[in-house]
């Protein structure tokens, strides 16, 4: 019976262009013959194959071309250089004088009335976000096909009272590696069969962009190109409406807002989970209906992370919807019912896209009046809050600090540089490296969403984090006002510091700036002899005392073997490259401290990393550590896929990096092999359950946190409860308090001791027997902000955040979570770049020259 509902839904597929209208636009009326249907441009009926990213936009490309009610604009490239583009259709006239409405739009929005019933109406609809969704792709060019063709008159109405703006594929690089997979496994005939390859993907898989991140929740933090060039579109046209297409599991069926109604975010105006989300979905409804489609509401996805697609515009006054389609993942599939196909999964996504145009020209009234008491509460906060802005920054890290300023302007947010140096909640911050963000600002919500820890929750399961502080993130000293400063001035360009002297004898800088591990990497990689001190001193620098922590780079210019003309020009270019002040030494007897010459000052080896990845393994944990030494510092990373192992020489590696995930992979030969080279001096660092891995291995002494197995049993609890008692028990993401050593290589460069963590695992590790070998420990009152189960945070309390064991001649570093979350925790990432650049010299050393 599977077998012949497959072949008959084939050739459904396969019908004509006429019948492929038909069953995408039932009854949709009359078309523009001069303009090509998806399937005339690309050669092929939708839903027939998976559409490469470059057919894509080489249709919307040709849309702009024939027609005057849709223009293309580039509005940048990924990482493998696809481009990004976004459509604009509206009315010929108003095309005329685009910019002028586009103006007149913005200019209206925090008026009393919410906007402007004469000016058009700004939507925008946003498609696969996740690589290996791809219905919504294919269902953009229908519904693109839609705006341009059709010559219905609620279609001419359509563009005469609104601007509807385009984001036709936001992953491309994940998009076209889920297209790639799925078409050289298609089959004639298609096969359904669930275990087929066609519907099992590689690691990665297609979901993740080229670094293996979820851009889904990135809207927030904003740390990729894709997202920034996103971002910058919205805040230009900042539309009323936007949409967010996704696929879920083959199993479900189709789903739209509202969501659950507890996992509404409780600061955004409860007008648009109230009235305006309910009034949508009358819409998705008879969309939904009148296709026979089976759909499910008020469950599962929630509003209350502002990084995703369906919730970043909350914030901003706007309307975010989410749509999630059961998933054929590939072109047909066989579910519990009947086979579930592409282009059955593309209608469902193409009608909920023409039902939001519907919906939003038909409610423009109720959507004017959602943003007017969206900025009426706004004003009333403004006036009201107590506290009247955020000071952050911190003197000894500027880069840290123009990098959260950088994300704060891209959200539009206001900030103005600190004029006066000040005191506030027993922290110092200094003029002209201090910034100041005031509450009484346009852009409220989103400056409570990155400095405040915490929100009132109705509900203790999470689909993802349950907060989100950016400023915890960043782990920048920063501090509420309840007055604004004296003195405020604009934000400056960055100064590059002065190019650094020439000394005959050492050059020197502190480590306390994130771009330190970048100027390392640039000088050994240049072939250049980096030392570290383990001791800090202080010395005369420009005729002045100068101090230097633990951890400052020490270049002895005797000691190389380059000339010291080059040494000299290649330290010019390390502070040119990351504006990091270093400084000549013209002695190496400090003023105080250490010398120069002092056994604990170190060597440091330069790392030849490799990373564990492949099936099995967390994808996103080791795409943070690529983009991150990648990206960010240049460095090449080996990545070892599981399958090759056998083959790898380790003793070409000091430093190997395993994410967290499952490790049935790694065989017995393998993990003895790995066992041997940590004894033989390699640097070992784990993340999450690779650090449970290891420990259960035998990489290391140092212990796991035991099971509790004095619980009584558990009181009987009614059935249909159990997703929500026991999802309060995961760790959806919360920040917690750690009390880290600063004294130890993994501390080096951080200048307080109490450091903000954050935790979405359940790997509990014990502090170690060895007193210096916990180097980051939780607080016994350990929660900053978001929901924790009391069992877990029992957990958590006093236990170890970081260990490091020695291990004969090597080291394991185990991390309890992950330090380079979504590429944002540049307050724990710190930690990471420690353990790779400084991990050959953690051994302890009871007296000096010995260990």
């Amino acid at each position: 019976m599977r077998i012949l509902l497959t072949a008959l839904l084939t050739l459904c597929l396969s019908a004509s262009g006429k019948a492929q209208s038909d069953y995408f636009f039932p009854g949709a009326g009359d078309w523009d013959p001069a303009i090509p249907t998806p399937e005339r441009f690309l050669g092929y009926p939708v839903g027939d194959r998976h559409t490469r990213h470059d057919r894509l936009v080489a249709y919307f490309r040709e849309l702009d071309r024939l027609s005057d009610r849709v223009t293309v604009e580039t509005l940048g490239y990924t990482f493998e250089h696809r481009e990004q583009i976004a459509a604009v259709f509206t009315s010929p006239a108003h095309h005329g004088r685009i910019e002028e409405i586009r103006k007149t739009h913005l200019a209206s929005q925090t008026s009393s009335t919410g906007g402007s019933s004469s000016i058009p109406l700004v939507i925008h609809l946003g498609y696969n976000v996740h690589g290996n969704e791809p219905s919504s792709s294919e269902a953009a060019m229908l519904t693109a096909y839609y705006l341009t063709a059709s010559r219905s008159p609620e279609t001419l109405s359509w563009l005469d009272g609104m601007v509807i703006t385009m984001d036709p594929v936001i992953n491309p690089d994940g998009r076209d590696r889920h297209t790639h997979w799925a078409n050289m496994h298609r089959a004639e005939p298609p096969v359904a069969d669930p275990l087929d390859r066609e519907h099992n993907e590689v690691w990665p898989g297609g979901r993740f962009n080229h670094y293996w991140f979820d851009l889904n929740r990135d809207w927030f933090p904003a740390v990729f190109p894709e997202t920034r060039n996103r971002i910058r579109f919205f805040h230009k046209w900042r539309p009323y409406v936007q949409t967010d297409h996704h696929e879920m599991g083959s199993q479900s069926t189709f789903y739209f807002d509202p969501g659950e109604d507890a996992s509404n975010n409780p600061i955004v105006p409860d007008y648009l989970y109230g009235t305006i989300y309910p009034l949508f979905s009358k819409y998705f409804v008879q969309g939904a209906d009148r296709l026979g489609s089976m759909y499910f509401t008020r469950e599962q996805y929630d509003k209350l992370y502002p990084g995703y697609g369906s919730s970043y515009i909350n914030f901003y006054g706007g309307a975010g919807f989410l749509f999630e389609q059961a998933s054929s993942r590939g072109h047909v599939q066989e579910t519990s019912t009947v086979p579930i196909t592409f282009a059955f999964t593309i209608r469902n996504q193409a009608m909920a896209s023409l039902m939001t145009v519907r919906a939003s020209f038909r409610e423009k009234a109720s959507l004017m009046e959602m943003r007017r008491r969206f900025h009426e509460q706004v004003r009333t906060e403004r006036k009201a809050s107590v506290v009247r802005g955020y000071v952050y920054g911190d003197a000894a890290d500027p880069s840290r600090t123009a990098a959260f300023t950088e994300m704060l302007r891209l959200h539009e947010i206001e900030v103005k540089t600190l004029g006066e140096t000040m005191v506030a909640e027993g922290r110092r911050f200094e003029a002209g490296n201090a910034c100041f963000v005031p509450v009484d600002q346009e852009n409220l919500l989103m400056v409570r969403s990155i400095f405040e820890k915490d929100i009132p929750y109705r509900d203790s399961s999470f689909y993802d984090a349950s907060t989100w502080s950016l400023v915890h993130a960043y782990g920048l000293p920063h501090a509420a006002l309840r007055a604004v400063p004296g003195k405020l001035n604009p934000i400056a360009p960055t100064v590059s510091p002065a190019a650094p002297a020439r000394s005959g004898y050492a050059y020197v800088f502190a480590v306390t700036d994130y771009q330190a591990h970048r100027a390392i990497h640039i000088l050994q990689q240049c072939g250049a002899l980096v030392q570290s001190a383990f001791r800090p001193f202080r010395a005369v620098v420009d005729g002045a005392a100068r101090d230097f922590g633990y951890g400052s780079v020490v270049l002895p210019v005797q000691l190389q073997r380059i000339p010291p003309d080059s040494l000299h020009a290649l330290v010019r270019k390390a502070s040119l490259a990351t504006g990091i002040p270093i400084h000549a030494l013209a002695t190496g007897r400090s003023h105080d401290g250490i010398d120069m010459g002092s056994g604990y000052v170190r060597t440091l080896r330069k790392p030849e990393v490799a990373m564990v990845i492949g099936t099995g393994l967390a994808a996103t944990e080791a795409g943070e550590a690529w983009h991150l030494l990648d990206q960010r510092l240049g460095m090449p990373v080996s990545k070892l896929d599981v399958t090759t192992l056998s083959r790898a020489d380790l003793a070409r590696y000091n430093t190997i990096l395993l994410p967290g995930g499952v490790h049935a992979s790694l065989d017995r030969n393998f993990t003895e092999r790995l066992r041997a080279w940590v004894q033989n001096g390699g640097t070992l660092i784990t993340l999450k359950t690779a650090s449970e891995w290891a420990i259960r291995n035998g990489f290391t002494k140092e212990r796991l946190l035991p099971v509790d197995s004095a619980r009584g049993q558990s009181p009987r609890q009614p059935y249909d409860q159990a997703v929500n008692i026991e999802g309060a028990k995961a760790m959806g993401g919360s920040i917690f308090r750690a009390d880290l050593d600063t004294t130890h290589p993994i501390g080096f460069g951080y200048t307080s001791r109490t450091i903000s963590v954050y935790r979405n695992g359940l790997t509990f590790l014990m502090p170690s027997t060895n007193p210096y070998s916990t180097v980051a420990q939780y607080a016994a009152d350990p929660l900053v902000g978001g929901y924790v189960h009391p069992s877990v945070l029992k957990k958590v309390r006093s236990s170890a955040a970081v260990l490091v064991g020695a291990e004969g001649a090597g080291r394991v570093v185990l991390f309890s979570d992950d330090p380079n979350f979504r590429g944002t925790w540049y307050g724990t990432n710190r930690m990471f770049l420690n353990a790779v650049f400084f991990g050959s010299q953690m051994g302890v050393r009871s007296v000096q020259g010995e260990e």
